[in-house]
C-alpha cells in the first residue's frame, strides 16, 4: 500500500502523527538542554563562582586584619588599641574561617584544574607564615611596644602581605576568567 492509495483520511492521519511524532521529539531534545543548562548554571555558582567568594572573603579578611595591625602600631589610647586588637583577632578568625572554606570546596570539587589547588595552596601556605607576624604586631602593639611592632612591620610583615595580596589577586583573575568561559559556554 502506497500513500497514492490512502484515503484521504489516512492521510491525514499519517500527516499528523508524524507531525505528533516531530513534536515529541522537539520537546524532549528542548527538556534535554534545559536539563544541561541548569546543570551548568548550578556547577557556576556552586563551583567557580561560590570559590571566588570565598577568596574574595579571604582577601577582604586579610586587609581587615592588616589594617587594624598597622593601626594599632599608631594609636595612642587605650580604648583605642582595645578595640582594634578585637578587630584584628576577629578579622584573623575570619581569614581562618574563610581560607579553611575555601580549601574545603577544592577539596569537594572534581574537576578543579591542578593549577587551580596549587593557588589556592599558596595562598594557604603564605597565610600560615603571616599569621604569627601579624598576630605578634598586635600582641606587639597593644603591649605598647611600637617600635618593635614598627620594625617587624617593615621587615617581615609588608613583604608577606605583599606576597598574600598578589596570590589572593592571581587566583581571582584566573577564576574571573574560567567564570567568562563558563558564561560564554
Amino acid at each position: 500500500m502506497t500513500i497514492k492509495n490512502l484515503t484521504v483520511r489516512g492521510k491525514l492521519t499519517l500527516a499528523f502523527g508524524g507531525l505528533a511524532a516531530l513534536l515529541l521529539l522537539v520537546a524532549g531534545v528542548s527538556v534535554k538542554s534545559l536539563g544541561d543548562a541548569n546543570e551548568q548554571f548550578v556547577s557556576y555558582v556552586q563551583g567557580v563562582n561560590a570559590r571566588s567568594l570565598e577568596a574574595a572573603k579571604v582577601r577582604t579578611a586579610v586587609d581587615r586584619r592588616a589594617i587594624a595591625a598597622r593601626d594599632i602600631v599608631l594609636a595612642s589610647k587605650p580604648e583605642e588599641v582595645a578595640s582594634l586588637k578585637a578587630a584584628a583577632v576577629k578579622a584573623h578568625e575570619d581569614v581562618q574561617q574563610s581560607l579553611n572554606a575555601l580549601n574545603k570546596m577544592v577539596a569537594d570539587a572534581g574537576n578543579l584544574p591542578e593549577s587551580v589547588r596549587k593557588m589556592v595552596s599558596e595562598i594557604g601556605r603564605i597565610e600560615a607564615a603571616y599569621t604569627p607576624v601579624a598576630l605578634g604586631i598586635v600582641d606587639l602593639a597593644s603591649s605598647g611596644k611600637r617600635e618593635e611592632a614598627t620594625v617587624k612591620i617593615n621587615t617581615e610583615c609588608r613583604p608577606l602581605l605583599a606576597a598574600l595580596i598578589k596570590a589572593t589577586d592571581e587566583y581571582q583573575s584566573v577564576t574571573e576568567g574560567r567564570a567568562a568561559e563558563l558564561t560564554a559556554d
